[in-house]
């Protein structure tokens, strides 16, 4: 995990994606955790000699499939035990062009929510939000600060 000052953060999980013919090929994926967006989960997923594709994934969802599956229609989130393989984390993103399957490491996925918890626990996130808006509203010399109540 590499930190950038204490609002956010990022790490690379090692993963493969299935193909459409069920051939599997390794990639890196690179994990984004930012305070200023406490709600997802900034993913890029790198294939060599295929360049990279980003997605950006609730938290939320993330975390429940973790345990178990999570998720309907276009985004769903499940842990997978395979032989020989160590437990991941199976993302898959559908649509209308198909469907993207990403086996992420069940450990580093863990650990990097696990991170974002730290920094902005459940539930936080929305009073974050309010604070930043307020500190916006302060800081802009063009406005009068925000009522007292």
């Amino acid at each position: 995990m590499s930190p950038h000052g204490d609002r956010q953060f990022e790490g690379i999980a090692r993963g493969f994606v299935t193909l459409p013919g069920g051939e599997r090929e390794r990639c890196d994926i690179m994990l984004r955790y930012s305070a200023d967006d406490p709600l997802v989960v900034g993913l890029t997923v790198s294939r060599p000699g295929h360049g990279s594709a980003c997605w950006a994934i609730s938290r939320d969802l993330l975390s429940a499939g973790l345990t178990g599956t999570a998720g309907i229609g276009d985004v769903t989130v499940e842990p997978v035990a395979e032989q020989a393989e160590p437990l991941a984390v199976l993302l898959r993103v559908r649509n209308d062009w198909g469907e993207a399957r990403i086996h992420i490491d069940h450990q580093a996925l863990l650990l990097h929510l696990e991170c974002s918890h730290a920094m902005m626990p459940f539930g936080s996130e929305a009073q974050s939000r309010q604070a930043d808006a307020e500190l916006d509203q302060l800081l802009d010399e063009g406005k009068d600060p925000p009522a007292v109540r």
